[in-house]
C-alpha cells in the first residue's frame, strides 16, 4: 500500500487564482464601505492582494472581517444603473449610495458628484463597461482610488491636481473596462471662477 499522506498540501499553502483575489477585493470593498476598516487599512491590504500567491496570504488580509454572507445588500445600500448605447447622466443634488454599480455597453456615463449627498464617507463604484466612457466629477476635498480598475484597451486616469490621498468622501472604483476609459475630474473650474469672481467681475470692468 502506498502512503501519499506526505504529498498532501496544507490548505493555507494552496495556490490562488485571479478569481480568488477578486473575491478578496470584494470583501475589502465591502468592509471599507461599511466602516469596518478605514481608508489607510483598505489601501494597505488591497495593495497586497495582487501579490498574494497562497490561500494563507489572502486569508491573512481578511481574517478579521465578516464573510461575504454577512454583507448587507439591500436596495438602500446598493444601486445598479444599466444601459445600452446613448448616455447616462447624474448631476445636481442627488443621493449617492454606498455601493453604485455601473453596467454600460456602447455609451457614456457622466456622474457629477460635486453637489451630491453621500450615504456614507466611502463610496464603492463597481464598473462593468464595454465600449464606453465613464467621467466622474468629485467635490473639492474628495479622494479616489482607481488602482483596482482592470482596463483592457483603454485608460483610467485621475486628472485632478493635488488630489488628497485620504479625503471625504473617498471613492473606490473597481471592476472592468473594455475598450473604454475612466476619468476622474474635479469641479468645473468655470463654476468656481463664477462664484469667486461673480460679485467683483462687473466692478473690474467698470
Amino acid at each position: 500500500m502506498t502512503d501519499t499522506g506526505g504529498d498532501m498540501v496544507a490548505p493555507v499553502s494552496l495556490r490562488v487564482s485571479d478569481a480568488d483575489r477578486n473575491g478578496t477585493m470584494r470583501r475589502l470593498h465591502n468592509a471599507v464601505a461599511l466602516g469596518l476598516i478605514d481608508i489607510d487599512e483598505f489601501e494597505q491590504r488591497s495593495s497586497q492582494v495582487s501579490y498574494a500567491r497562497t490561500r494563507g496570504e489572502l486569508d491573512g488580509l481578511v481574517g478579521d472581517l465578516p464573510g461575504p454572507g454577512a454583507i448587507v445588500t439591500s436596495a438602500a445600500d446598493r444601486v445598479e444603473l444599466r444601459g445600452w448605447a446613448g448616455s447616462l447622466k447624474r448631476q445636481g443634488e442627488w443621493t449617492v449610495p454606498t455601493r453604485l454599480a455601473l453596467v454600460r455597453r456602447l455609451g457614456s456615463i457622466d456622474l457629477d458628484l460635486t453637489r451630491a449627498r453621500f450615504a456614507g464617507p466611502v463610496v464603492v463604484i463597481e464598473l462593468d463597461v464595454r465600449g464606453g466612457s465613464v467621467d466622474i466629477r468629485l467635490p473639492d476635498g474628495a479622494s479616489a482610488s482607481i488602482d483596482d480598475v482592470q482596463v483592457y484597451v483603454g485608460s483610467a486616469r485621475d486628472r485632478r491636481r493635488d488630489a488628497p490621498g485620504e479625503g471625504r468622501p473617498h471613492v473606490v472604483l473597481t471592476g472592468r473596462v473594455v475598450c473604454g476609459s475612466v476619468t476622474i475630474r474635479g469641479p468645473r473650474r468655470s463654476l468656481i471662477r463664477g462664484r469667486l469672481e461673480g460679485p467683483h467681475r462687473g466692478r473690474a470692468r467698470g
